[in-house]
């Protein structure tokens, strides 16, 4: 099952990609992101003549087999929502919800209670990006707010450019302006820069509320990641404005920092040479915000941050009582030296006073605590450590695991003061016996104990080792890592749940299926009175609410040789899928994080697919989801890129090349089919296995196989971002590394000892030493190359360029030819994220926002196509022969192109 192997969670991908666009700085100012954005819209006014449509290629239906799945039910699946929000009124008839996804933007549907599923409307094509942080209707206004960036710190949390509202449902929106002018201010470690400009560009927003013409608003650091090495990433950086808790008396117009503190982020830098301002010292910012319900609108209220950046505490729970003026820390960190601990709350009234639940964890120590106050509106709170009190023990302790800085929430239903429901990640080593996952806990007693709302009741389980239980049913289940959440208005029980697999909400009603503790999952002792607690009140069903959301963040497509209709391709946290065409539909064939996938040339029943770093597997049985095996062991032997370079061989039947720190290759498709099968299944066998796979470094050793390695000379290190061949040639190869440098060989398809490497970027003085994103083979001159780069220009003044013409003259020795400038319209300065060539010599090349296109003969650079929504486009693959270009977007799902 998926498991730390196949599912890296949400930690490396983006932040790896943050580097490779920042390279050869170690940041980007924000300034340049600003400025590609303005070039994109610039590029969009200009029209293209006969332009074709963008179509969408899928999935809006993604589907998990059942034998994929944790609970072992089938399920349909979207990409990762981080916010919901729900109308006033939630009926069978009527039930408004907005749905807001990482990097999928905005969604809505009027039915959300539908029998048949509710259809679904994406309203938020006029963003200026899809990464959506929160969603916040205020129905004294009939008024829905939406906060860009994610606040969650995953792996691709992607920065925002503020807040957007809408007075019609979200049909249309306005951007706020949201002013504010900081006066520099005094750290530790010197004077932090003063700030004039947009209060939230290049952050995440994290919550909105608002009472008439008052707002506050939380946001955080865009961080991408939380690793030991960077203590807790990388963001957009310098030029940014400073974080954590703003307040607007104007609608928006213009926002003051509240509670300000000079800090210096030291390692993290950002700002000048480290030095910014952030609401209560907070190293990452506000994560959570909330009117008391019984002091006025604006007068009380509550605020959740990050701990402080110098480690002497802060964080947890914060309460003004004067309109923000003044505030008094009424609940500390559970681990305040830690500066990804992260507090969630939710108030209500109980018996006239202000009752306040807590969620509060970090990293894994200490555990993950649920708390309650019964009055936290004045004095000094005090708090009742619920998870402590439980019995039996371990309902609520470690509920978000070691990850709570990604997924946490605490919400309790208005009205029901005695109703709290908490949501973390999953739990692994308990689902299917003492737990159901622990996804999402629901009490209804005041937290004095909790059930587990993650698996339903549709279920007729086969005891174990049992052969007479007539037809087992699996349960309907949530997906791992939750992070929106929202409650019916009219029904306690009645929840809306987002998480890295889209959206699922529940029936309303309830089942106690606790007899299976004992005889179907053969528990006792402390196990069984744990599995008694939790399945005595499930949801009488959970239902799948994704059909209709094409949001999944996809890394790339392959296509089958004999089928240009049958794709496959990876996507984050949810696997891989593939279809035929026919529809929209997808189906999962791979579990895990997808990345790479491929078909063999001389017979596609043969896949490959990759999860993360060096993990790979490869599948003879036309991708029967129960016959993929492990091909990677030999892989572990170098380092490799998060999402690494992979690619049949488009010639050579039974070829895969791999680039990591050297070239790789197999030359039968990871090795021999039936030992494969028998020894190396995935379900059961670790990724690094000795013996499972057979790759080998291919390189005469002269100066080194390893293209990364100092003695090729300059711009070592990094890993190797591109390998590309030749669709008419079985012997030529180009590769190059994250650092800029190209490789060429003539031979790649000799004995792997044999192999020459020659290295052609230092025969250059134009091409720049930036990340290599992508290399298209001319196929009637295999010594002729176009080549992308991403990051920008302004970071390499001397050598500026993001597309170019490579000509290889002679051994070692190339030209490179800048396209960015052709005559006409210039290739903006943002980062170039893959490139295709047509057979008619158009040159396609996508981005952040989309895809451009230099037409052959044309002196200017165009967008390609109409139609294709603003998104993050990761991956092009195109099909000449059957005129068609797709593109994997990275949360819009995949589309395709009918080229001319």
């Amino acid at each position: 099952m998926p498991g730390p192997e196949t599912d890296h969670g949400p930690i490396g991908a983006a932040q790896e990609a943050y580097a490779h666009r920042a390279y050869p700085a170690s940041d980007i100012p924000f300034k340049l992101t600003v400025n590609a954005q303005k070039a994109w819209a610039n590029v969009m006014t200009m029209s293209q003549p006969s332009a074709s449509p963008w179509t969408l290629v899928g999935p809006s239906t993604a589907n998990f087999p059942d034998i994929l799945t944790f609970s072992g039910a089938a399920y349909t699946t979207s990409g990762r929502i981080t916010a919901l929000a729900i109308g006033p009124t939630c009926t069978n008839g009527n039930c408004t919800l907005w749905v807001g996804a990482a990097g999928g933007g905005v969604w809505r549907t009027n039915k959300a209670l539908s029998g048949s599923g509710p259809s679904w409307t994406f309203v938020s094509g006029s963003f200026a990006t899809n990464a959506i942080g929160t969603l916040t209707y205020d129905s004294a206004t009939s008024t829905l707010y939406a906060g860009t960036g994610e606040p969650n710190a995953s792996g691709d949390s992607e920065a925002g450019f503020g807040i957007y509202k809408s007075t019609d449902n979200g049909n249309t929106w306005t951007h706020l302006a949201a002013n504010t002018s900081v006066p520099l201010m005094a750290t530790p470690c010197g004077n932090a820069p003063a700030y004039t400009g947009p209060a939230f560009d290049g952050r995440a927003i994290s919550s909105i509320v608002v009472s008439g013409g008052t707002m506050y608003v939380g946001s955080t650091r865009a961080v991408r990641g939380v690793s030991s090495v960077t203590g807790g990433g990388v963001s957009l950086a310098p030029g940014l404005p400073p974080f954590g808790l703003w307040k607007s008396t104007d609608g928006g117009a213009n926002f003051t920092l509240l509670n300000a503190e000079g800090i210096c982020l030291n390692s993290l830098l950002e700002g000048d040479a480290g030095r910014i301002q952030s609401s209560f010292g907070s190293a990452r910012g506000v994560n959570h915000i909330e009117f008391d319900p019984n002091y006025g609108a604006n007068t009380t209220f509550y605020a959740a941050a990050f701990p402080r950046i110098d480690l002497t505490g802060g964080g947890g729970v914060w309460r003004s009582t004067d309109d923000g003026a003044n505030f008094t820390q009424i609940k500390a960190a559970l681990a305040p030296t830690n500066i990804n601990d992260r507090t969630e709350f939710a108030v209500t009234t109980a018996s006239g006073l202000t009752r306040m639940y807590v969620g509060d964890g970090n990293t894994g120590s200490p555990t993950a605590h649920v708390y309650r106050s019964d009055d936290v509106a004045t004095g000094v709170p005090v708090f009742i450590d619920l998870t402590a009190a439980e019995s039996p023990a371990g309902q609520s302790d470690n509920y978000c695991s070691g990850q709570c800085w990604y997924d946490n929430f605490v919400v309790t239903p208005a009205g029901h003061p005695d109703s709290v429901y908490v949501g973390g990640s999953f739990d692994y080593g308990t689902y299917g016996f003492a737990t159901n996952g622990r996804g999402v806990l629901y009490s209804t007693n005041a937290g004095a104990s909790f059930t587990d709302m993650t698996w339903d009741a549709t279920t007729n389980p086969t005891p174990p080792g049992s052969c007479c239980q007539p037809n087992p049913i699996a349960p309907n289940g949530m997906h791992p890592d939750q992070h929106g959440f929202v409650v019916s208005p009219s029904n306690p029980g009645l929840f809306f749940d987002g998480s890295d697999g889209g959206l699922v909400r529940s029936s309303g009603s309830f089942a106690d299926i606790s007899s299976q503790c004992t005889v179907a999952r053969g528990l006792s002792g402390d196990d069984l009175a744990l599995c008694q607690q939790l399945l005595s009140q499930v949801p009488k069903h959970l239902y799948s609410l994704n059909k209709g959301i094409s949001t999944i963040q996809f890394q790339s497509v392959s296509v089958d040789p004999g089928n240009p209709k049958h794709l496959q391709g990876g996507n984050q946290d949810n696997g891989t899928f593939e279809t035929y065409g026919l529809s929209p539909v997808w189906n999962q064939i791979i579990y895990g994080d997808g990345g790479q996938s491929g078909f063999n040339v001389g017979d596609s029943t043969q896949r490959f697919n990759t999860f993360f770093a060096n993990y790979t597997d490869a599948n003879f049985q036309n991708g029967d989801p129960s016959k993929w095996v492990v091909i990677s062991g030999p892989l572990f032997a170098e380092t490799s890129a998060f999402y690494k370079p992979i690619i049949a061989d488009p010639v050579v039947a039974g070829t895969i090349f791999v680039g990591e720190l050297s070239v790789w290759r197999t030359q039968d498709w990871g090795g021999d089919q039936t030992f494969l099968e028998a020894n190396c299944p995935e379900f059961t066998t670790a990724g690094n296995q000795p013996g499972c796979g057979d790759f080998v470094q291919i390189g005469n050793g002269i100066p080194s196989t390893d293209l990364t390695s100092a003695l090729w000379g300059d711009r070592s290190l990094g890993t190797v971002a591109a390998v590309a061949r030749s669709s008419t040639d079985s012997s030529t190869m180009w590769a190059a590394t994250s650092t800029g440098r190209v490789f060429f060989s003539s031979n790649a398809d000799a004995a792997a000892g044999s192999v020459v490497w020659e290295r052609l970027d230092s025969s250059s003085s134009v091409d720049p030493n930036r990340f290599v994103s992508g290399i298209t083979i001319d196929p009637g001159n295999t010594n002729h190359a176009w080549i992308s780069y991403s990051s920008y220009s302004s970071l390499t003044s001397a050598t500026p360029g993001h597309v170019f013409d490579v000509t290889r003259s002679a051994p070692s020795t190339a030209t490179w030819t800048s396209l960015d400038n052709p005559g006409g319209t210039p290739f903006p300065d943002f980062p170039a994220t893959s490139i295709a060539r047509d057979s008619n010599g158009d040159l396609y090349v996508s981005n952040d926002w989309g895809v451009m296109l230099l037409a052959n003969g044309s002196g200017s650079w165009a967008t390609a196509g109409t139609g294709l929504p603003m998104v993050e486009v990761a991956g092009l693959t195109i099909v000449p022969s059957a005129r068609v270009l797709y593109a994997a977007t990275h949360g819009r799902s995949a589309w395709k192109l009918k080229l001319p």
